[in-house]
């Protein structure tokens, strides 16, 4: 079951949405981050808090509230929680890796009473995964990196509409729109949208100076951070009617007790397309000691009519995108689910030991299924990662984790990172984003991966069997109730001959496909024995000869990439799912006769394992993964190679000696097995 987090204490943090209150009930919601994502599972987390001291509520969410039903989509995500007196719930909801075409609303349900909606900021997923363009890859970047610094040694930033835009003195003149030299929130993502802004030099101020060139929007408000970081004004940024062009809207309070090194602009889930703001000035008392902004990082970065570099082989290519936490790392998500939409994560030495440890086992399941863990400063990592090949690069190593890397920097300090450091990093994330690019469809996958011999309709019993229907009801029945002069008898022989026909095609039907689905799975498995992990990848395929009423059901931990077209929007049907009782997918998934196809990740506890006894040849293991082994390789620590086969679940064997001589190859662990 996914996690669900039950608490009677919780620290609410200042970026949580405001609570909406239903009953005794209030809702809020919690994004990890902001931004489009183009593959993975999106978790959409909310906070439920039963302020009732004596009654139990049962809560229901629904996401979208309003679903419009085309192409290959989702429709719906659902989840029910049933909360005591007086607790809180953390409940997570996941989006798998297709676009939902709907209100982008969240529905509550109190005790099955009349449903109201929320907003759900945070929910750009899968909203441009297709049509043929290269998809960029995502990095989600903690709050104590510097992002700035991480995007210029990336080589991401895009000069235009950037958050380095708002800096210094306002240079967007007279002009009014949505203006390169000003910064612009992404329009693909809903929100929350901000930007943050800090000043080398802090003073004490009583005003502060907006210069934009759209207009304010009619929420949000002014954050001031102090030199000791403390929040000393929330003020409202309300919309008054547009600026004179070239001129500031000041916004005036009590003068601070401290000098103010941040500012922060929070435009709530305001349209991005009406955000557009190119300097911010910090005045003291009198208007005197007016400074602008040193620093600027934002919630997203408009990519409108923007080219990037890119890396070598990937022409065309969209800009890799960050992604900047909206959570301390101590909130962040327990579960790898999460993690699934991003290319790479990039953390601090002291943000893992601020974690605690079951978040800190999220992000080691994340990496050996494939993901890519990007760490500065002296990182401790898993211990059973210290055996795995390990590459030295100028500024650190990167370590080949289970099915993915983690890259080990040395220093926290970006601007000095030699260029073939972040060369590795950036082909790393150009071959992540071609890995997801070239995901098959339903047709491709049918021809690569075929679950039955022939899913074609059987065209020629079918015809067969319609002929005699249609000889038997017309001139053999006409001409037989003629000579019997029985030609009343029409009136129950055409039907009876119809259900006999009906009957037999059903027989057909049964007797050539039965009513038993056909499934086939394979995938690769690497086992941590020491640390019980288990990281699996694989396709799977499911052909229903009736639908299922029930829906297909995979495990809480399990990513199932549906193989389906997401660029035509003209054919595909939309998909249901809860998350009540683990993921099961519901509705849509799998129709009668027709092929679904599925690339599977998975990250979970394993106690199963193979246990090695004796040395040289006289090496035996005994078989502990519960299933018989049909073909088993074994290679010790010097490179001798042993095999065995046919060894029963529980069964001790010998290992007989491989006479051949092994290759050597300094390419180790599960990026070798392709060679």
């Amino acid at each position: 079951m996914p996690t669900l987090i039950l608490a009677i204490l919780f620290a609410v943090t200042t970026l949580q949405v405001a609570a909406e209150q239903f009953g005794a009930i209030s809702v809020s919601t919690q994004p990890l981050t902001s931004g489009e994502t183009y593959h993975g599972y999106r978790e959409y987390r909310v906070l439920l808090e039963n302020h009732s001291a004596k009654d139990a509520h049962r809560v229901t969410l629904v996401y979208p509230d309003r679903a419009f039903g085309y192409g290959n989509s989702i429709s719906r995500i659902a989840r029910t929680v049933s909360l005591a007196p007086g607790t809180r719930a953390i409940v997570p909801l996941w989006q798998p890796p297709l676009p939902q075409n709907g209100s982008g609303q969240l529905r509550v349900m109190v005790d099955g009473e009349r449903p109201e909606s929320i907003s759900l900021p945070g929910n750009s997923h899968m909203t441009h995964s297709g049509g043929g363009a290269l998809i960029p890859a995502t990095v989600l970047v903690s709050r104590t990196l510097n992002y700035d610094e991480l995007t210029r040694a990336l080589k991401m930033e895009s000069t235009a509409y950037a958050a380095t835009m708002a800096i210094g003195p306002r240079d967007s003149g007279t002009r009014r729109g949505v203006v390169a030299t000003a910064w612009s929130p992404d329009s693909s993502g809903s929100g929350p949208h901000w930007l943050e802004l800090d000043y080398a030099t802090p003073i004490k101020a009583d005003r502060v100076s907006i210069y934009e060139t759209m207009g304010f929007p009619a929420t949000g408000d002014i954050v001031l951070t102090g030199i000791s970081g403390t929040n000393y004004h929330a003020i409202p940024m309300h919309s008054t009617g547009p600026t004179r062009p070239g001129t500031g809207r000041v916004f005036s309070f009590p003068v601070t007790v401290e000098p103010i090194k941040t500012v922060r602009l929070n435009f709530g889930s305001t349209y991005a397309g009406m955000i557009s703001i190119d300097a911010v000035e910090l005045e003291g008392p009198g208007g005197v000691g007016g400074v602008w902004a040193s620093a600027a990082r934002a919630s997203s970065e408009s990519t409108a009519g923007v080219s990037y570099p890119s890396s070598p082989g990937m022409s065309g290519r969209e800009a890799n995108r960050l992604l900047r936490a909206e959570l301390p790392v101590g909130e962040w998500s327990q579960s790898w689910l999460s993690y699934t939409p991003f290319d790479a994560i990039a953390l601090t030495a002291g943000d893992l030991r601020a974690m605690p440890a079951a978040i800190q086992d999220a992000l080691w399941r994340y990496t050996e299924c494939g993901g890519n863990l990007v760490l500065f400063g002296n990182a401790s990592i898993p211990s059973g990662w210290l055996s795995a090949r390990r590459n030295p690069f100028p500024d650190g190593e990167v370590v080949d984790a289970g099915l993915g890397r983690c890259f080990l920097f040395k220093t926290e300090k970006i601007p000095g990172l030699a260029a073939d450091s972040i060369k590795l990093l950036t082909d790393t994330l150009s071959g992540s984003t071609r890995n997801w690019q070239s995901l098959p469809d339903e047709g491709s996958a049918g021809q690569a991966f075929p679950v039955v011999e022939n899913v074609r309709i059987p065209v020629r019993g079918m015809v067969i069997i319609m002929l005699a229907f249609v000889i038997v009801i017309g001139p053999v029945n006409i001409i037989y109730l003629s000579r019997t002069n029985r030609r009343t008898w029409l009136l129950w022989t055409i039907p009876a001959i119809s259900f006999v026909t009906s009957l037999i095609v059903f027989a057909y039907s049964f007797l050539r496909e039965g009513i038993t689905p056909d499934v086939r799975i394979e995938g690769l498995t690497l086992l941590d024995q020491a640390n019980r992990r288990a990281a699996t990848v694989g396709t799977t395929a499911f052909y229903c000869p009736l639908t299922p009423g029930g829906g297909l059901f995979f495990s809480s931990d399990t990513e199932a990439t549906p193989l389906v077209e997401r660029a035509d929007y003209s054919r595909g049907t939309d998909r249901e799912m809860d998350w009540t009782q683990g993921q099961n997918l519901t509705r849509g998934w799998v129709s009668a006769r027709v092929p679904a196809y599925f690339g599977l990740r998975k990250a979970e506890t394993r106690r199963e394992r193979i246990q090695t006894e004796g040395t040289g040849q006289q090496t035996s293991i005994v078989n502990g993964l519960g299933a018989p082994i049909r073909s088993l390789w074994y290679a010790d620590k010097s490179g001798h190679i042993f095999s065995a086969t046919n060894i029963p679940a529980g069964q001790k064997a010998r290992l007989a000696v491989f006479s051949e001589t092994p290759k050597v190859t300094q390419r180790l662990g599960a990026r070798a097995l392709s060679e």
